[in-house]
């Protein structure tokens, strides 16, 4: 089963990259967009909100669908959702009709992962488990370097409408190989399955068991607290970010907004990979988002911006915090009741993307509340201090966090919920 183990998950991760593309391509298009349809950075917000609070509202539905109808159909199904709203928002002619395709990438894009952990969580030990979200991390962090560099030359050479419905036709040929590639359980030798999945009455037991348990929200808000940041710099205002501020060209803040991607990319198989060895979950909690809240300190608090020479090194912490959710990812499951894994790892999603969409709307109205009219081609353009104000929200966010892992419990890389 060693190989089988892993290629099993080889379709699900290259959608994961396409929903992870999804989630951050509107950083690069940001201009575009506001231009497109005249919109404000807080209507901006709200438009490129939709994606988390899809997220955030099936996160039980998802993670009940994921143990219910098993990964391949779910998987399929969100795959499909995906590739008709990037092509809907692609050919948009009207502001309400960006909103709906948007919409439908959101739902689709919301399972993806909760079914591939799902996936994994029948293949995979739980002492496995943190090194395998890690790998899933990092493969949705190639997707974010995607949805910056690549696809801003992307953009400057064919457009960006031409650019979201070719996206959306690749989504939809791999929503059917998902479909046809795979196996929900490892079986017997002779086709049987190793074990049946949870039948509807345990999912719905399931549901307020994972809700009510303190142990789910002190791992779930580290991920909201951190995720919240990450997202508003990585998928919005990083690039507006380093082009008004530092009059970088967009190719070149998009670069630095990759980093961001790389931090992620490095970090969640290395701290899934380390936790997993060390056998613990607390700790690395701790540790990775006291950085993160050193980071936002350096954007939040200084009265002037930083040197451009450590624009580097602050995006790439930016997205190496953001991969300890592989940590709450594996603690989430091991302090929930084994039979619904699914609706677990879904309930996770709940602070996470929550947090992602209010940060990007919220982000919004604070830069708006800052602006002093500038407009550059119809673009509204924000001072440095409206920009430190913004991060200013960040760093709380990144401090309560902080605050969760030090209360998140040690499950020692096992199953702890019988205790709990």
């Amino acid at each position: 089963m060693g190989g089988a183990r892993w290629s099993i998950l080889l379709v699900p991760a290259i959608l994961y990259f396409f929903s992870y593309l999804h989630r951050v391509a509107p950083v690069v298009v940001a201009g575009d967009l506001m231009a497109a349809f005249a919109v404000s950075a807080a209507t901006l917000g709200a438009l490129t909100a939709i994606y988390p609070y899809c997220f955030a509202l099936m996160a039980l539905p998802g993670g009940s669908l994921a143990d219910l109808l098993g990964p391949r159909w779910t998987l399929t199904l969100g795959g499909l959702s995906m590739s008709a709203g990037s092509v809907l928002f692609g050919l948009a002619p009207a502001f309400g009709v960006a909103f709906a395709g948007r919409l439908l990438v959101g739902l689709g894009a919301s399972v993806i992962l909760i079914a591939g952990l799902r996936l994994a969580a029948e293949w995979f030990r739980s002492e496995e488990f943190g090194t395998v979200a890690g790998a899933a991390q990092s493969v949705g962090s190639i997707g974010a370097l995607a949805g910056t560099t690549p696809l801003a030359l992307l953009v400057e050479q064919i457009g960006w409408r031409r650019g979201f419905v070719t996206i959306g036709a690749i989504t939809a040929l791999l929503a059917v190989a998902c479909y046809l590639s795979v196996r929900d359980r490892p079986d017997t030798g002779g086709g049987r399955p190793l074990a049946a999945g949870p039948d509807l009455a345990e999912v719905v037991a399931g549901v307020p068991s994972v809700v009510l348990n303190p142990r789910s929200w002190s791992v779930g808000m580290v991920s909201g607290g951190i995720y919240g940041g990450f997202a508003a710099f990585v998928g919005l205002w990083g690039v507006p970010y380093l082009t008004q501020v530092y009059a970088l060209p967009r190719v070149q803040a998009a670069n630095l907004v990759a980093l961001a991607a790389v931090g992620l990319l490095v970090g969640a198989p290395l701290i899934g990979w380390l936790s997993d060895r060390w056998r613990r979950r607390r700790l690395p909690l701790m540790l990775i988002s006291g950085v993160n809240v050193l980071t936002w300190m350096a954007l939040a608090v200084p009265p002037a911006p930083i040197a451009p020479a450590f624009l580097p090194l602050v995006c790439f912490l930016i997205g190496m915090g953001a991969g300890v959710v592989v940590l709450a990812f594996a603690a989430i499951r091991e302090v929930n009741d084994p039979r619904v894994v699914g609706v677990a790892l879904g309930f996770h999603n709940f602070p996470a993307f929550l947090f992602f969409g209010v940060m990007q709307w919220l982000t919004g109205v604070v830069l708006d509340r800052y602006w002093d009219g500038s407009l550059v081609a119809g673009v509204r353009v924000y001072a440095a201090d409206a920009y430190r104000s913004a991060f200013a929200l960040c760093l709380l966010l990144a401090a309560g966090a902080f605050a969760s892992a030090c209360l998140a419990p040690e499950t020692r890389c096992r199953n702890i919920w019988s205790a709990a």
